[in-house]
């Protein structure tokens, strides 16, 4: 059992080597944060529109690619 064990993991190395780490799904409602044009920011996802995020700030909202979000 080990054996095949060890084997899946190295594909899936082997494969992230190759095509990268996916991206995390993102959904309305999930905490995230980030950096925008060089200024730090954290909040809930309220809408996600394509490659943009509306997050609300606490007080406000922001709209930020989702390429800015950094967990």
């Amino acid at each position: 059992m080990d054996a095949h064990h060890n084997e899946y993991l190295g594909a899936v190395a082997g494969m992230q080597d190759t095509y990268g780490t996916p991206a995390p799904t993102l959904a309305a409602g999930d905490f995230v944060s980030g950096s925008t044009a060089g200024r730090r920011w954290s909040g809930r996802i309220e809408q996600i529109d394509g490659d943009r995020l509306t997050i609300d700030v606490g007080g406000g909202w922001l709209a930020v690619p989702a390429a800015d979000v950094t967990f």
